[in-house]
């Protein structure tokens, strides 16, 4: 299993000072995690759990940016190495921490104690803490050091003076403010960084002044806010302005401290700001957190947001669940109070609900057809809202105290909001509630706090509960009696949650604060105790819960201790532990639409999405090859059971689907006909979608349907993002349309104002100006869309300025140059613009545009053109180069997504613009063989041979011999080669013989032949085929050694002899033999590597071949000087001056071979004329490209494995060696099964 996307959580909104910035890097705070984002392209670098309760503020090192400070409620404050994920520094304080700052210089941080101590923390010191001065408990609302040195410090008191202490003399100083009037407290100070003793400070009347410290004095006041400012930040950009913000709305105002009123405002979003900080090497840019727990990146030179963040919860999310109808959507339940309706393919929140102050929100549930969504709370309410408005309902007190768990039974035909909720809560009941009335039907007492409650997915009024005994109980809610049916016994601590099997009825899972998870077999007419099955593995209390929809024999288990555990509960063991939470693991769901697509959120804040559809990728390859046999690959619950209920291991559990999609999927293939006219797109759409998941997938049918022409393989626009050249620009005028509507459905969210004016940007995109100029002026900007209505006609000017003298109101913010290039007719000026912002999807669209003629020519200069064959000429010229933009904007955003370990979004660019082979290309590269292997069968494009093998290599290891033969008949080599040593391998004799109609003794004859006509690749096959082990590689090694001494060996040549050599089994063979063929393996893969661009395999290919060379003394015929050199130059790619000068290096050495002297000097020329041309190509067109998921966070230090290829930290998932104990990452042991068939560890 691994991570696919997560969503971050928000910044906490309880204390201010949680955001802090540095040169190349921004960062918030969650209620206990750190997120750290890097300015180049607002990627998560990195989330640290730094405490482990409230942290109460953050500070970067204003010299060191690897230097992070936090100070928390535990009283604990530490200094953070980035890079390492450490604490380096850490102190203890004798109070809460609420406010900190580091000064500009020295080792010194300033801290503001809840008890009113001011204190300075010499962190190089250790323990040492001076206290500075005090000012009344809870009374600090601002610390300030002064930005020229650590000379003087601000301390800003909530009765509305300032305190200053000086660091020479040790001595205070203090200015009234308002302390002797209206006592407003200081809600911001900043001292002004041209001076030595100016400050501005805001106060909680809205009043805002000027004072001088040195008298202590009053100098300048600012013109009285309606709203308290709560924010300062100066502009250092431009001397003398400074920024304000208000947490009432979204608005930055940016005042002069000559003026008296604001110069101007910039709109930065839709609510409050809580906080606003200026990045120290990019005066105009400023991050900003929001009240709604969101944080942006503005840049006030061009009014504009460069970053916004989706509005996250800000604390422990303790409950998600999925549609029911939808998979694209999920909710959450979090201690914020809050439930957030999420829509996966865009990460946005689209609705949410707020239960209130105080209510901490612990468990959610969808009702019947989804119309109504439940959530309980700390206090022991019920709450229900409606999903689409998002009003509330219902509020009932169900509980006396803490409502931990919720269900809504759905079963049956229930109209929407009603049936039944069921509640658990630590006052011992479990409730049956009305849904629509809010009457409590039934209560059922327990011995203790009942935390889990689940209804029973197929059987009517069939409870289950875990309480705090340690005890599971069965209840049927229409029995008269409060008896359960069944107590279910065995946990030594609470029972926390309890789940229903979905394919086996009769069978449960309950975990445990025991560690444990338990497996019970409720059927009255069991033989034996219930307890069929005893989980363990986890470190602390178990919390999430989750059976597989397909896969009968899979649990997945959330725990305190941050994993999520896949267990085989058949066999009673963990098969799988993934480490990326950083916290508790609360909420686990899936979907049964997506069932190998599953959804964690945590104490860490964050949704994750995982997918483990490794487990099945064999059944996939299955249905995509043989889609009419998929009937064969479903189970029945019967089976299942059999198995479940044997003892561990001692049944093999049958390689099946047991879902009921799955039969609804093998039910709706049979009834599509096969055809002759090539793959049927809905059948493979339908398959691959069932067992995949990936962010775009259906953009991705939609670019494959249109390029074949299968209009009805096209989805809808209004979920779509990217689209093919040839709808592109009507998907856009639709999008435009949809969003000038007078009502903003689901998704479609913003005043009609701002809808009107994103609607003109794209009807100006694509080259409707008079569309631009209708939307833009029914926004109010009417002069904006006078001043480009000629550019239509000089009437449509004439109507439109006879029309807004009519309105009598007018706008004159122009702001954009767009419309003015695109009127007169540069647009390609608009496409550089986009580009040199990254704005790459808008570039993207006038690109399209220009290429298709819709946008105004320049107008002509000169005299007129010489004949027409000048005029078409030039004609094509123009297109040609529209053509060459267009096409390089699709490259340059396919390299953005790529970056962002998005390899399909970015696929999806090349698709766009009917450049299949690139998609597929890529595809490969970044590790999504069935995707490319899908790409190239619709397209009719040839398969990728290296694709073909691995999912070759898939089928065979599950034992799918005719799968596995399939693939690789559509291999260069399949019919020739790879099928008759395949045959070899396989058990199947009727199988074997259509791949090879030779007998071992055929072959044996063979070998004399083949040796005769110096074909030494089939007399190595031969060799193999006779089980001539020892013959066979003295054969093909000796082959190989004199092919590696000619200069124009390839490696199709090599390929021919390696194929049969790698199918020999190392164990049986001499000492000698094993280090020559692992030694060739390595030197061909070094060779292919160099030749792919796959230079993350080149340093530990070279490695291995050295190590086995070196340590068995082989008379290997390629020197290691001359694999240096393969290296030196195959680093070029990174680092193209380290690559020239260790290649200088070699050609400096008096031990390198004089014979590849020329060679070397030849790889130094090339490397200088490819800089001198700006460099190598991109991932996206060769080299391996970043898998998806690729660019998320990693998990702690502490759980991270050491690579054998790098003896560097793994980043990302590791994959287990054979030895289980060594590890390489999944990133590295896909890339390297595409050179060498051998382990890194030679086996």
């Amino acid at each position: 299993m691994r991570q696919l996307r997560l969503i971050p959580s928000g910044v906490q909104k309880w204390h201010r000072d949680t955001i802090a910035t540095s040169n190349h890097a921004f960062a918030y705070s969650s209620t206990m995690a750190l997120h750290i984002y890097r300015l180049k392209d607002n990627t998560l670098m990195k989330m640290i759990t730094a405490h482990e309760r409230t942290i109460t503020a953050i500070c970067w090192s204003p010299e060191d940016s690897n230097l992070l400070a936090t100070c928390s409620v535990s009283k604990k404050i530490a200094i953070w190495d980035l890079e390492a994920e450490e604490e380096r520094f850490v102190t203890k304080v004798t109070d809460v921490p609420v406010l900190m700052d580091w000064a500009s210089t020295g080792n010194r941080i300033a801290l503001a104690l809840d008890n009113g101590n001011i204190i300075l923390w010499e962190y190089t010191l250790q323990e040492r803490h001076t206290k500075l001065l005090s000012v009344p408990p809870q009374g600090a609302k601002v610390i300030r050091w002064h930005p020229r040195g650590a000379t003087k410090l601000l301390v800003g008191v909530s009765d509305g003076s300032l305190q200053i202490y000086h660091m020479a003399t040790s001595k205070k100083t203090s200015i009234v403010g308002k302390s002797k009037t209206s006592k407003d407290t200081v809600t911001d100070a900043q001292w002004d960084p041209l001076s030595e003793d100016y400050l501005i400070v805001a106060f909680n009347d809205g009043t805002l002044s000027l004072y001088d410290a040195s008298s202590l004095q009053e100098i300048h006041s600012f013109e009285p806010q309606a709203q308290p400012i709560k924010s300062i930040a100066w502009a250092k950009a431009q001397p003398g302005n400074f920024l304000t913000s208000t947490d009432r709305v979204g608005l930055l105002k940016l005042w002069n401290v000559s003026q008296r009123a604001p110069l101007s405002q910039i709109k930065v979003g839709s609510t409050g700001v809580n906080c606003v900080k200026a990045f120290p090497l990019n005066p105009n840019l400023f991050m900003v957190s929001y009240k709604n727990s969101s944080v942006g990146v503005c840049d006030i030179g061009s009014k504009s947001m460069k970053f916004s963040s989706s509005p996250g919860h800000s604390e422990t999310i303790f409950d998600v669940i999925f549609h029911p109808n939808d998979p694209d959507v999920i909710a959450t339940a979090s201690y914020d109070g809050h439930v957030k309706i999420w829509r996966i393919s865009t990460s946005e929140r689209e609705k949410e609900m707020y239960a209130g102050p105080e209510q901490l929100l612990y468990g959610i549930a969808f009702g019947p057809g989804a119309s109504h969504i439940c959530a309980v709370s700390n206090t022991g309410v019920l709450f229900v809202w409606k999903t689409d408005t998002g009003v509330q309902v219902l509020r009932q007190q169900n509980h006396t105290a803490q409502a931990y768990r919720c269900e809504w039974n759905c079963r049956g035909k229930k109209a929407p909001g009603t049936g039944e909720i069921a509640t658990g809560g630590a006052d011992g009941y479990a409730c049956v509630t009305d849904a629509q009335t809010g009457a409590i039907l039934r209560k059922f007492a327990h011995p203790g706090a009942v935390i889990g409650v689940v209804w029973h997915p197929t059987q009517d009024n069939i409870l289950a509960t875990g309480c705090q005994d340690g005890s599971v109980r069965i209840w049927n809610t229409k029995e008269p009696n409060d008896r359960p049916q069944a107590v279910l016994q065995g946990h030594t601590a609470r029972v926390f949650n309890v789940a229903f099997h979905p394919i086996c009825p009769d069978l449960l899972a309950s975990g445990s604060d025991d560690q444990t998870i338990r497996i019970w077999n409720n059927n009255p007419a069991r033989q034996g105790p219930p307890e069929i099955r005893h989980l363990v593995g986890h470190t602390h209390n178990v919390r999430g819960l989750l059976w597989h929809n397909e896969l009968p024999f899979i649990l997945f288990s959330g725990s305190w201790d941050s994993t999520i555990r896949t267990w085989d509960v058949a066999a009673g063991v963990c098969i799988h532990c993934c480490y990326e939470h950083h916290a508790d693991v609360y909420g686990l769901n899936a979907h049964p639409q997506r069932p190998f697509f599953l959804v964690s959120s945590s104490r860490d804040t964050t949704l994750r999405f995982w997918t483990h559809e490794d487990i099945v990728r064999p059944f996939l390859l299955t249905c995509l090859l043989k889609p009419h046999q998929m009937s064969e690959l479903l189970g029945t619950p019967q089976e299942a059971m059999a198995v479940m209920t044997a003892p561990p291991g001692s049944v093999v559990a049958p390689k099946k689907l047991f879902g009921l999609q799955s039969r609804s999927l093998a039910e709706a293939i049979q009834k599509i006909p096969l055809g002759n006219e090539g793959p049927n797109m809905e059948m493979i759409k339908r398959i691959v979608s069932f067992f995949i998941y990936r962010l775009g997938l259906e953009d991705f049918w939609g670019l494959l349907g249109t390029i074949r022409g299968d209009q009805a393989a096209v989805v809808g626009t209004s979920s779509r993002v990217i689209f093919h050249e040839r709808e592109l620009v009507a998907c856009q005028k639709s999008k435009a349309l949809e969003l000038a509507s007078t009502k903003g459905g689901m998704g479609i969210a913003g005043k009609l104002e701002d809808r009107l004016l994103r609607a003109a940007q794209i009807m100006l995109r694509v080259g409707d100006i008079r569309s631009y100029c209708r939307f833009t002026a029914q926004a109010g900007h009417w002069e904006r869309a006078i001043c480009i209505a000629p550019a239509v006609s000089q009437k449509f000017w004439a109507d439109m300025c006879n029309e807004y003298i009519a309105t009598l109101s007018a706008s004159a913010d122009i702001e954009e140059c767009a419309p003015f290039w695109i009127a007169s007719g540069q647009a390609s000026r608009l496409v550089d613009a986009c580009v040199e912002r990254s704005e790459l999807d808008k570039a993207f669209v006038v690109a399209k545009a220009e290429a298709d003629s819709l946008l105004p020519a320049a107008p002509q200069i000169g005299g007129a053109v010489s004949s027409a064959a000048a005029a078409a000429s030039k004609k094509e010229e123009k297109e040609a180069a529209a053509r060459n933009k267009f096409e390089g904007v699709a490259a340059n955003l396919a390299q953005l997504h790529l970056d962002a370990g998005e390899p399909l979004q970015a696929a999806m660019c090349f698709l766009a613009v009917s450049q299949g082979e690139l998609a597929s290309s890529l595809l490969s590269r970044s590790h999504e063989p069935i995707l490319a292997y899908v790409t190239n069968l619709l397209l009719g494009l040839p398969q990728d041979p290296t694709d073909l093998k691995l999912l070759s290599g898939c089928a065979e290891r599950d034992g799918r011999w005719a799968v596995a033969g399939d693939l690789l008949r559509g291999h260069p080599l399949g019919e020739t080669l790879l099928l008759p040593l395949m045959a070899m391998r396989c058990p199947d004799q009727d199988l074997a013989r259509q791949w090879s109609g030779f007998s071992s003794e055929q072959y044996r004859e063979a070998i004399a032949s083949s040796l005769e006509a110096l074909d030494f690749a089939s007399a190595t096959l031969a060799a193999v085929g006779a089980d001539e082990k020892e013959r066979a590689a003295e054969i093909g090694v000796d082959a190989l050694y004199a092919m590696f001494q000619r200069p124009d060996w390839t490696i199709t040549e090599a390929r021919m002899i390696m194929e049969p050599l790698e199918c020999l089994p190392l164990s049986e063979m001499t000492v000698k033999a094993i280090a020559n063929v692992l030694a060739c393996s390595a030197y061909v893969g070094l060779v292919e590597a160099v030749q792919l661009g796959y230079h993350e395999l080149v340093y530990p290919l070279a490695q291995t071949l050295r190590n086995i060379v070196v340590h068995q003394n082989l008379p290997f015929p390629v020197s290691m000087a001359e694999v240096s050199m393969l290296e030196a130059a195959a680093s070029s790619a990174v680092n193209t001056a380290s690559s020239l000068q260790q290649l200088q290096s070699l050609l400096d050495s008096p031990e390198f071979p004089k014979q590849l002297r020329p060679v070397c000097e030849q790889h130094m020329a090339a490397i200088t004329q490819t800089q001198a041309a700006g460099g190598y190509p991109g991932s996206v067109y060769r080299g391996l490209g970043k898998m998806t998921g690729g660019q998320l966070p990693t998990c702690y230090k502490k759980y991270a494995k050491t690579s054998v290829l790098t003896n560097a930290l793994i980043k990302g998932p590791p994959f287990e060696l054979e030895d289980r104990k060594l590890h390489v990452s999944l990133v590295d042991a896909l890339s390297w099964a595409r050179v060498n068939s051998y382990s890194p560890l030679n086996t």
